[in-house]
């Protein structure tokens, strides 16, 4: 495996297809979130400037943005993005934010995750770069 961004969430994202089967739905989704942020630092690495402390946060909508400033073909639903983010925190850790996530909310952050996924290897595609090719699998009965 490569010491990348883009290698580490593409080795993120084969042992995330590896559990789909498994009813832990609040893991799903973390690691769901895992992986767009890593594909998402894979972009902002490249095309942004000046994004050190954005780099140590888990602020999906705010990579977005800076990635979106630099490159208009790079599109993707902030609504989706942060509620995205928002299961990262809410289904890790207990408190007063503490959800359970069901399967369908699992499945909009994978749907998430997958379109993050497409945006990024357009991108790479644009640069010249490897791609990962992968599959949008679903949750597994």
């Amino acid at each position: 495996m490569k010491n990348n961004y883009y290698a580490i969430a593409c080795e993120d994202l084969k042992y995330l297809q590896a559990t789909l089967f498994l009813p832990y739905y609040n893991q799903i989704s973390v690691q769901a979130q895992q992986v767009a942020e890593k594909m998402l630092k894979s972009v902002a690495e490249r095309s942004c400037v000046d994004i050190e402390k954005l780099m140590l946060s888990h602020n999906l909508r705010g990579l977005y943005s800076q990635i979106h400033q630099n490159d208009q073909q790079f599109c993707l639903d902030m609504g989706k993005l942060s509620m995205l983010k928002d299961f990262f925190y809410d289904a890790k850790y207990p408190g007063n934010n503490f959800v359970t996530v069901t399967k369908e909310e699992c499945q909009e952050c994978l749907d998430t995750m997958y379109d993050v996924i497409e945006q990024v290897n357009l991108f790479r595609e644009r640069c010249g770069l490897d791609i990962f090719d992968m599959q949008r699998i679903g949750l597994q009965q």
